[in-house]
Order: C-alpha cells, then sequence, then structure tokens
C-alpha cells in the first residue's frame, strides 16, 4: 500500500473519530451508529480508487 493511500486512511480515521466523539458528546447514538457502519465502506473507497488507478497505469 502505498503512503499516500496511508495518508488518505490516516485523515479518514481522524476525521470519523472526530465526528464520533462530537456525536457522542452531543448524545447522538444514532449519528454514532451511522458513522461506525459508514467508515469500513469509506475506508475500502480508498483503496479501491488505488488500485483502479494502478491498474490503469
Amino acid at each position: 500500500m502505498s503512503e499516500r493511500v496511508r495518508a488518505r486512511l490516516r485523515l479518514l480515521h481522524d476525521e470519523y473519530v472526530s465526528a464520533v466523539n462530537s456525536a457522542v458528546e452531543e448524545g447522538r447514538e444514532d449519528l454514532v451508529e451511522r458513522l461506525v457502519a459508514d467508515y469500513p465502506d469509506a475506508a475500502l473507497r480508498i483503496m479501491a480508487e488505488h488500485d483502479e488507478v494502478r491498474r490503469a497505469a
């Protein structure tokens, strides 16, 4: 996995951690659940985009 993909995944992780923490502080369990459910798909999209670019090259 390239450093660029790792950096994008770290950024995604940091964004989701911040969003989940904010949702917890606001008592928004519904939002926490949605964020937790959405995170794996968002990470997979980043990795898939990288794989598509690599195959096209």
